[in-house]
């Protein structure tokens, strides 16, 4: 029978087979994760899940001031999460990739079914 020791050695080999050279994924992985928690981002990304969105229809879709809106997608936007365009006057928003759908996707599969 092993002993709990051997159990610990074991269990910490596989995270570091699993995670090796994984500090700097973790680390973004984290950041993405972390900036995707607030309410109001997770309503934006509801908002954008149809498609790119001008900022002005997603203060109405949202509900959230131009000046707040501008600020968490100016954050969305730093760690990654959405991607954007402008045209004459407007800015359009939008997920930066399918990846990023898909992990928001799941968030909502898991949390509003």
């Amino acid at each position: 029978m092993k002993t709990s020791a051997s159990k610990n050695e074991i269990l910490k080999r596989e995270l570091e087979q699993l995670f090796g050279e994984q500090d700097a994924n973790i680390e973004t992985a984290a950041q993405c994760l972390k900036v995707m928690s607030h309410p109001a981002r997770l309503r934006i990304l509801c908002a954008l899940r149809e498609g790119e969105q001008t900022v002005q229809k997603l203060e109405y879709y949202t509900g959230i001031k131009q000046s707040t809106l501008s600020q968490h997608l100016a954050l969305l936007k730093s760690r990654g999460v959405l991607a954007s365009r402008r045209e004459t006057t407007y800015s359009f928003y939008r997920f930066s990739n399918d990846q990023i759908t898909q992990l928001f996707d799941l968030i909502k599969e898991v949390f509003c079914t």
